[in-house]
């Protein structure tokens, strides 16, 4: 049975039994020390980062009913500094060996998203929404590396999708004209963008047409911005077929950029094929991040 969600003090301040063991990776086996703390803590900085906060604590609080020690001070930590004004990223996957090389490329594509998304206005504009989106990434990711506990997996997942698609309904929505943006709102606009593709594919997935629209946004900001898209693949297939569905990649790409109001003669597109892997692999292999286009805004 799961333990109250009530921290009782004095079995958790460190120094004690419950601080003993040796430290793994900054970690204190049985330590609750930082969660007690986050519980004492107001959280400051932006909208984003205070949902950070809450949202990190909720999860630290169930690993610790779980009695998951090393898990709760992970998000015991992200929530601490998500607390002190700092938007933490989310988990790699370089962190969680997952075992499942499906799940395992799901979520690479998933964080390829969130990433994307976390590089544009979204935390501002959605800080619950982007909030929900990463903690429950992370969630899923946790989850799907103990890989057991299959509704707990489903929960995560869903809630990360679930954030992900009230968002992309949403963002870029309503904004300001671009020609009411301030030069201190244009100059903070990201300037570079990257949209995935399943494997064999060239059509846009709805996650990507969101991040064109964020890149259609940056490119507004600045009058006489230009762009360069680049396609890639993955190392699966000929060199020479690759190379041909990356430029095929861009030119989706530019053609949705296009249907968004960009004007035509202002976008230059590339493929580079198999090469220059965002993550290098050996021939043959199918993986999610390197199936990408890259867009590049190019201010005056």
């Amino acid at each position: 049975m799961m333990r109250p969600l009530h921290l009782i003090a004095p079995l958790l301040l460190c120094g004690v039994a419950a601080c003993t063991g040796t430290p793994q990776n900054g970690m204190i086996p049985r330590s609750t020390y930082q969660l007690e703390l986050l519980n004492r803590t107001t959280p400051t900085g932006s909208p984003f980062t205070q949902a950070l906060t809450n949202d990190y604590r909720t999860l630290a609080l169930y690993e610790w009913g779980e009695y998951d020690w090393y898990a709760q001070q992970v998000f015991a930590k992200k929530g601490l500094a998500a607390a002190a004004g700092t938007a933490v990223p989310p988990e790699r996957l370089e962190d969680w060996a997952v075992s499942d090389p499906d799940a395992a490329a799901d979520l690479r594509v998933a964080r390829g998203h969130l990433i994307t998304l976390l590089s544009s206005d979204a935390p501002r504009q959605f800080p619950q929404w982007m909030s929900t989106a990463q903690t429950r990434f992370d969630c899923w990711l946790h989850e799907q590396y103990e890989g057991w506990e299959t509704e707990r997996i489903r929960e995560c997942r869903d809630g990360f999708r679930q954030a992900i698609k009230l968002i992309a309904a949403k963002h870029s929505v309503g904004s300001a004209p671009a020609a009411q943006e301030s030069p201190d709102a244009a100059r903070t606009q990201p300037s570079s963008f990257i949209v995935f593709f399943d494997f064999d594919k060239s059509d846009l997935m709805e996650e990507s047409r969101q991040v064109i629209a964020a890149a259609v946004k940056a490119i507004t900001a600045t009058k006489g911005s230009t762009v360069k898209i680049v396609g890639y693949t993955d190392t699966s297939g000929t060199a020479a077929y690759n190379l041909s569905l990356s430029l095929r990649r861009s030119t989706s790409v530019e053609q949705e950029l296009i249907d968004n109001g960009i004007p035509r003669g202002s976008i230059s597109i590339d493929g580079k094929g198999e090469s220059d892997l965002q993550l290098a692999t050996s021939d043959g292999v199918r993986e999610p991040q390197n199936r990408r286009a890259t867009i590049q805004v190019i201010k005056p």
